[in-house]
């Protein structure tokens, strides 16, 4: 038996290289078949026409190949194109089969088997320029107080030339910008935005806007009642004092960043009584307000003032 074996080792060696050699071959060979999505292109012949709606913007392909050439075909190595001749004048709907013919794949041994969807439709409509207002397209707002002042926005360019499907560009009078951020703003500034088309639109003309924000503190009224009129005076001075009205209503002006903080308890409202004696008086109201804020009306407010002796 062991003579058997060690005898002419060296052919039974190489026959069994062959052998494995052999079947890794024949499995190689073996045709299997896979399914590739990708993505479906549509060229127009015609340059006045385009696509504007697909039913179908990719395909399903199944293919069949030797092991050896498709077990690593990857999706971008396929393209499915399908051409749209010159007879094709006027916009509408255009139904078409998508042929084997019209699926390009890296190698010759590579068979389409199977094609889905197997008819596509597409809408096409005659090609247009048009002339586009640009608006910018603003997200939140400034810090309290503080505004963007719209007559004096600027934008350079301010419209766009826009090509697309008639359908589409009818419909439209202006686009918008990306998105410009003026949450927490305090201050005027300036971006650079891109102009956003929607699909199957392209910009002729610079789509790439220069943007001035002018961002401004906002100025505003605000009415204050009930604001209690306080008493300056010494300290020893005697007397009980009556005081009409001891409330009053304040109409201010100013920075709204300032009026919203303040409150009618807070304000100080005073009549100066320094000096005075026993007696009636006619006293000019004495207001104290912080910066970036005033009086609306700027006419004395009258406090009628009664310092009276006390009573035993």
């Amino acid at each position: 038996m062991m003579q058997w074996i060690t005898r002419n080792w060296g052919l039974k060696v190489i026959s069994l290289v062959l052998a494995i050699g052999t079947w890794y071959y024949a499995v190689g060979e073996e045709n299997i078949e896979v399914t590739r999505v990708i993505p479906l292109k549509i060229q127009m012949a015609s340059s006045q026409m385009t696509v504007s709606e697909i039913s179908a913007k990719v395909v399903q392909v199944t293919l069949s190949a030797p092991r050896t050439l498709i077990v690593n075909l990857a999706s971008q190595d396929i393209q499915a194109v399908h051409k749209i001749g010159p007879e094709i004048k006027t916009a509408g709907e255009y139904s078409f089969r998508l042929e084997p013919s019209e699926i390009s794949v890296p190698n010759f041994q590579i068979r389409v088997v199977k094609i889905v969807p197997e008819a596509v439709t597409v809408k096409l409509d005659e090609l247009i320029v048009q002339k586009l207002e640009i608006q910018p397209n603003f997200v939140g707002e400034p810090a309290v107080g503080y505004k963007l002042l719209a007559d004096e926005l600027r934008m350079d360019p301010n419209a766009v030339l826009a090509q697309g499907p008639k359908g589409v560009l009818e419909k439209m009078k202006s686009a918008m910008t990306e998105p410009i951020d003026l949450v927490g703003r305090i201050r005027s500034f300036y971006r650079t935005v891109q102009v956003k088309l929607p699909s199957g639109v392209k910009a002729m003309s610079e789509s790439l806007v220069n943007v001035y924000i002018p961002i401004r503190e906002e100025f505003g009224e605000k009415e204050f009642k009930d604001v209690p009129v306080r008493i300056l005076r010494s300290p020893a001075a005697s007397g009980v004092v009556d005081l009409n009205p001891d409330k009053v209503t304040l109409v201010l002006k100013g920075s709204k960043l300032y009026l919203e903080k303040l409150a009618s308890e807070t304000l100080l409202a005073y009549v100066d009584l320094a000096d005075l004696t026993k007696g009636d008086y006619d006293l000019s109201l004495q207001v104290v307000l912080p910066e970036n804020v005033s009086l609306k009306d700027k006419t004395p407010i009258k406090i009628k003032a009664a310092i009276r002796s006390l009573t035993k």
